[in-house]
């Protein structure tokens, strides 16, 4: 799961549109906070975070921030951001517009599914959509997380259509759809959304081991090694090429 969504509105709210703002005195907690994350010191972060939200005047963008604030991180804490975040549910109808409220359902789906927590992402993402039937990144990233799960396949494929009906030109999602078609042994789909995505984000490992995986399948041994090898390139010790490699080429090096 490869997209961070909910923060892009705090991003946009932080810059101010380019105008320089005085620091509000919450804003320290909130750089505390950073900066404990920093060290990797989560508890001290975690008291940071819950002081600089009950100071901030709107819970919404608070949140917004502090969510960005994890993902930030070189090595995306989602257990430690899903730990944080989740604690406001009860609050999420201070939230008073319905996509901001969807955003944050969407985003503890997402953190869930990261966290390994299986039996808890799907009341986020529900929710999610139920609050705003469009959110394409909700639908993208649900039937990511049910095509990794191996479950809901046919749920799967609906969601992540809807999610391309609505926004036909991230290459993510067209990653996901080949991915749910993969899980569904319809490969020669499977291969066509597969190199869309590697055509509109060829630097992403992920869509390049999608890519290999199918064409295992299909029997393309060759082009499966090569998008292995440039899964490798770009992240080096990715387990699960590696593995696949490894049954494609008997142990052998290359």
């Amino acid at each position: 799961m490869r997209r961070l969504g909910w923060v892009l509105v705090a991003i946009l709210i932080v810059s101010g549109c380019g105008r320089k703002e005085e620091t509000r005195p919450e804003q320290m907690l909130l750089q505390q906070g950073v900066q404990k994350l920093e060290t990797r010191d989560y508890a001290g972060a975690a008291e940071a975070f819950r002081q600089y939200v009950a100071q901030a005047p709107n819970l919404t963008v608070a949140l917004q921030e502090v969510y960005r604030a994890y993902m930030a991180q070189p090595n995306r804490p989602a257990a430690q951001a899903y730990e944080f975040l989740v604690q406001y549910e009860p609050r999420a109808n201070e939230m008073k517009v319905a996509i901001d409220r969807a955003g944050y359902y969407q985003v503890l789906g997402t953190l869930a599914f990261l966290s390994g927590k299986r039996e808890e992402y799907t009341q986020w993402f529900e929710k999610a959509l139920e609050l705003d039937p469009n959110n394409h990144l909700a639908m993208n990233d649900y039937a990511y997380a049910l095509a990794e799960d191996n479950r809901e396949l046919e749920k799967a494929l609906r969601l992540i259509r809807r999610a391309i009906a609505i926004k036909s030109d991230i290459g993510a999602y067209h990653d996901t759809h080949g991915w749910v078609l993969y899980r569904l042994g319809r490969y020669e789909e499977a291969l066509r959304e597969l190199r869309i995505a590697v055509q509109t984000a060829p630097d992403t490992a992920e869509l390049r081991y999608h890519l290999a995986a199918v064409y295992a399948k299909l029997g393309q041994k060759d082009d499966a090694l090569v998008e292995l090898e440039k899964a490798l390139a770009l992240k080096p010790g990715y387990g699960e090429a590696l593995k696949l490699r490894k049954e494609l080429t008997g142990g052998q090096k290359q």
